[in-house]
């Protein structure tokens, strides 16, 4: 694959992640404006998971059968107009209706920039390929509230939202550009929605499926877990300063860019079933240290060393596990990336709420994130039982 079409892709993956977390430093200072109960505030990141979410699953099996360019250019406006909206919003109730819009646009260019990979390449280098959008996706939702929070007061909510429709811009221009026509194979002889539920029907009966669907959505709910509750553990209760739990933040990020390097390095040697694995092994090690630690009363630096190893396998694990599930049906890789992203957000907003729980955040997130990767190693044993990813 081209390096500018792998990069216009790593964008279409991490402008949606941006777009929901990078004006989280700012939610009360839009409840101020507006005169809005945090509760009404609290809509806007809900309607945009809710617009995200629908975004992927009806867009994906489309793909499928009308091609991927033509919805992702659709997409891209929808997620730019919503945007300028969103900063120029004159009420809450206006704001709420364009981060839907925003979610519902980033949503189409999130699932199509993943169905685009298997439809150019397959097997290892198809993996390579989502170890490093995956990883894009997971630590953007980490770098992005840093970035909001340096911009909120030199700039304000308004700002940070220009800010977003300029990238959105660029995210069109890059599709028009770079991004070419894949994907529309689908048998004609139907009529189009029966092609759309046949395609979903299809992927949601192969019990490999599943078990690829469980490794990815548990995978980047356990990490999600330490994104939810990690600023309260280390800022809380271990004391560290804003700026050394940044710090903690960009150790994690570096570790999934370094998993994401070796993954790409080691598996034509080693083969997609063999690094998934692999990663899988040392991220289920790193938790369990993790909980130990945690359990024990260990101290911040052995904490920090555990989560380094339950973290840098994540983008492996995903990467690799979405490969061989789109490998499995690569005609119908709309739909199966659809299904799978469809399923990452919602289990992502069902267990950062739970973060909350009980009076100790860190065994809260500790016990989370172990969960969490046992069923993802429970689903990924299932699919790969039997499985020659090559």
């Amino acid at each position: 694959m081209a390096v500018s079409l792998l990069l216009a892709l790593a964008l279409l993956s991490a402008t949606a992640p941006f777009a929901t977390d990078m004006y989280l430093p700012t939610l009360p200072a839009v409840g101020a404006e507006f005169n809005a109960p945090d509760s009404v505030v609290q809509l806007t990141l809900s309607g945009f998971f809710v617009g995200m979410a629908l975004g992927q699953l009806m867009v994906g099996p489309i793909s499928d059968v009308i091609g991927r360019r033509r919805l992702l250019i659709g997409g891209a406006i929808v997620a730019l107009v919503a945007s300028a909206i969103a900063a120029l919003s004159p009420s809450i109730a206006i704001f709420v209706a364009a981060r839907f819009l925003q979610g519902l646009g980033g949503g189409a260019c999130v699932v199509l920039s993943r169905a685009m990979v298997p439809d150019l390449l397959s097997g290892r280098e198809a993996a390579k390929t989502y170890s490093m959008l995956m990883a894009i996706l997971a630590i953007a939702p980490a770098v992005a509230p840093i970035v909001g929070g340096l911009l909120a007061e030199p700039i304000g909510w308004r700002g940070i939202y220009w800010v977003l429709t300029g990238l959105h811009a660029v995210q069109l221009l890059v599709v028009l550009v770079i991004i070419p026509e894949t994907g529309g194979n689908s048998p004609a002889g139907d009529s189009f929605v029966r092609r759309v539920l046949t395609n979903y029907a299809t992927v949601l009966k192969s019990p490999r499926f599943w078990g690829f669907l469980t490794a990815m959505a548990f995978a980047f709910a356990s990490m999600f877990c330490y994104i939810a509750a990690s600023s309260f553990v280390f800022q809380h209760e271990f004391g560290l300063s804003p700026r050394a739990y940044a710090a903690v933040f960009a150790l994690n990020a570096l570790g999934m860019c370094v998993g994401s390097f070796i993954n790409s390095r080691y598996i034509d040697k080693l083969g997609t079933k063999t690094m998934v694995l692999g990663g899988l092994s040392l991220s289920v090690v790193g938790n369990v240290l993790l909980l130990v630690l945690v359990f024990s009363g260990a101290g911040v630096g052995w904490l920090m060393l555990a989560l380094l190893l339950c973290i840098s396998p994540n983008g492996v694990i995903m990467g690799n596990s979405t490969a061989m599930a789109t490998g499995l049906m690569r005609e119908r890789a709309g739909s199966v990336t659809a299904i799978m992203g469809f399923g990452q957000s919602v289990l992502a907003a069902a267990v950062g709420p739970l973060m909350g729980l009980g009076g100790n955040t860190a065994m809260t997130m500790s016990v989370g994130m172990t969960v969490c990767i046992a069923i993802s190693a429970t689903g990924l044993l299932a699919a790969t039982r039997g499985f020659d990813a090559d």
